[in-house]
């Protein structure tokens, strides 16, 4: 139909362009967390690239919903102030042609929320979890930045180094500290560099002429020792295994898995594509205005029921994670009471046209 087409039109476009905004946006905002790290010698910008585009992924489950939820409203109530929708009602086109298309428009996009949840998230994450454990295993002595504090290795080695000799590919006025439960070593040495066992890959960071200084955390030892030359290991160059994480196991593993965590993530990844459907059609009654009121009337209202209910959801996986709620309701409740507010909003339109 011709008017379902229109109105298809006047909500994706909207839809696409906020979307591509807010993409922007987190984009940005995820660089700015890795970039630190890039500018530190940490990691390359090649990894911060690929991260930020694997959060972009991510984000967009919730991205998505959330456009589509402010594209309905908006664009309902420019119609609705634009006597568009009396117009449409006087040709025998009420409530059901607004409700199919938008429907329509919301099953579509669930449909890719869907997938985005089951498929791309936990791959996604995997990636994610593989560039940072290979950007600490392929860590670069020589890429360090000297003037400034730097984390490095699993071990947490804190490092800062007074300056830095690119010709020779060698730091000056090194210090490094190293903290265990009830200890905190800090070593000190006129130059370091790094070297790289051609057998087995392991990674070494080469001290000379420098002082161990060993104290407890009650200051009640302590210990000094001066070297010549020594080697402090670092992580290896080969990464065997990331280990398991839940947020980037197969969606059919956690379907079967009895654990808490695990629970949480499965129904995480099924709820997505209902909420973003149930968000689509709670943007017909929330767009309805008086005509000339102002097609952004609802706007405000629309943004406080979305954090909040986005709110409700993470408070419910959180429940479930720690064993407080089960399987069910589990993370379903927040759904539950939206589906509840979307049905009253539908019929007491659905009423009030009818009426008129």
């Amino acid at each position: 139909m011709l008017v379902n087409r229109y109105l298809n039109r006047e909500i994706l476009t909207p839809l696409v362009t906020i979307c591509a905004i807010l993409v922007i946006i987190f984009a940005g905002y995820s660089a700015s967390r890795y970039l630190p790290d890039a500018a530190n010698g940490l990691m390359s910008g090649k990894t911060v690239l690929a991260l930020v585009f694997l959060w972009v992924l991510i984000s967009l489950e919730v991205l998505i919903p959330a456009t589509l939820f402010m594209s309905v409203v908006t664009v309902l109530g420019r119609l609705h102030a634009g006597s568009e929708i009396i117009a449409m009602q006087s040709c025998g086109l009420g409530e059901r042609t607004i409700l199919r298309s938008v429907l329509q428009i919301s099953l579509l996009f669930a449909l890719l929320v869907a997938g985005l949840s089951l498929y791309a998230r936990p791959w996604a994450y995997e990636q994610r979890y593989w560039l940072k454990a290979d950007a600490k295993a392929n860590f670069d002595f020589s890429r360090l930045r000297p003037g400034r504090f730097h984390e490095v290795g699993e071990s947490k080695y804190v490092v800062f180094l007074e300056g830095l000799d690119e010709e020779h590919n060698r730091a000056e006025g090194v210090f490094i500290q190293q903290r265990s439960e009830s200890v905190v070593k800090v070593t000190h040495a006129k130059e370091a560099w790094q070297e790289t066992d051609s057998v087995n890959g392991e990674k070494n960071i080469v001290l000379r002429d420098g002082y161990h200084y060993e104290l407890t955390e009650d200051n009640s030892k302590s210990r000094f020792s001066r070297f010549q030359n020594f080697r402090l290991p670092l992580v290896p160059k080969e990464i065997d295994s990331i280990g398991y994480r839940r947020k980037a196991a197969s969606t059919a593993s956690l379907a079967v898995s009895s654990e808490p965590e695990d629970r949480a993530e499965f129904q995480w990844r099924m709820s997505t594509g209902v909420a973003t459907v149930l968000l689509g059609l709670l943007g017909i009654p929330l767009g309805r205005t008086a005509p000339r009121r102002g097609k952004s009337a609802k706007v405000f209202i629309a943004a406080i029921i979305f954090a909040v209910f986005y709110n409700l959801t993470a408070v419910a996986k959180t429940w479930v994670e720690q064993g407080l709620v089960g399987s069910f309701p589990g993370v379903w409740w927040p759904h539950m009471l939206l589906a509840v507010l979307v049905a009253v909003l539908l019929i007491r339109g659905w009423s009030g046209s009818q009426a008129h």
